[in-house]
Order: C-alpha cells, then structure tokens, then sequence
C-alpha cells in the first residue's frame, strides 16, 4: 500500500522487496519456501507458459523462428561472454557465473539455479540487480526509441 500510496514505480513489488531483502540482511527474518509450495509454484508456472500457446501465437512464432533464433544465440553469446568474464575476475564456477548472466525471467533462472549445484544466491542476485535496472531504465529507455522510430509509410 505505501509503494501505491507514494506512487512508486512498480511500488507494490518494490517496497515489500525491499523491506524483505532488508530485514533478511539483517538477520531479522528468515525467508524459507516449503518444498511443497515451491512444487505447486512450478507447477502453475509451467501451466500458465504452456496454456498461453495458441494457433496465432505460434503461427507468428513460425514465420519469426530464424530471427528468433539469431536473436537467442547472439543473447546466448553475449551472456557466455559475460560468464567468461566473472569466472576470471571474480572466480566463481561457469554455471553459477552463466546462470546470473542469463537473461529471461528470474523464475526459470531460480528453478534452475534451485536444482542445481550453483551459488543461488549469487544468481538471485545477479538477476534481481538486472530486473531492477531494467525496471529503473526501461521505460526511459522504451520512450527514447519510440521517439526517434520511423513511423510506417
């Protein structure tokens, strides 16, 4: 409610995180997901991916394929490239240093980085920086472009 009230970007999100990463930091609170709900969880996420496939959907996915995988193998570059770059300066493992350099959604990351023998919270942490700095310069970012676009003739 105060991220709301004090008209915060994303506030809702953004100031229980914050409030919860703080008192974890301090030591005040213990965050702890049972394995049970942590099962449902991915359970309903792979459904709500699966069913928001639909015959549009993937046709536009089929004429956009090539692109899309240029796309995902230069992103997939770019990221080994930063892995490559954390294992030498900060010397941490390949999959733990590549898992907190993927780009995507943090869930996927935090299931893979769960049933994985990686530093989680390195990884958790490298993805919640990005998903802040994205939150803080996307939309500057997405209006800027937007105004310099050519518009369609």
């Amino acid at each position: 409610m105060l991220g709301k009230w004090l008209r915060i970007p994303a506030g809702v999100f953004l100031v229980p995180f914050l409030l919860g990463s703080a008192l974890s930091i301090s030591g005040m609170l213990v965050i702890e997901i049972p394995e049970w709900l942590l099962a449902i969880s991915y359970a309903m996420l792979g459904w709500n991916i699966g069913l928001g496939f639909t015959r549009p959907i993937l046709a536009h996915a089929r004429r956009a394929l090539v692109p899309t995988i240029v796309s995902i193998l230069v992103l997939m570059s770019f990221s080994g490239l930063l892995a490559y770059i954390l294992v030498r300066v900060v010397g941490i493992d390949p999959l733990t240093a590549y898992l907190a350099t993927s780009p995507g959604g943090m869930d996927p990351i935090a299931i893979i980085a769960a049933s994985s023998n990686v530093d989680v919270p390195f990884v958790m942490a490298l993805q919640t920086a990005r998903l802040l700095m994205v939150m803080a310069v996307g939309p500057s970012l997405a209006r800027f472009v937007a105004s310099r676009a050519i518009p369609p003739k």
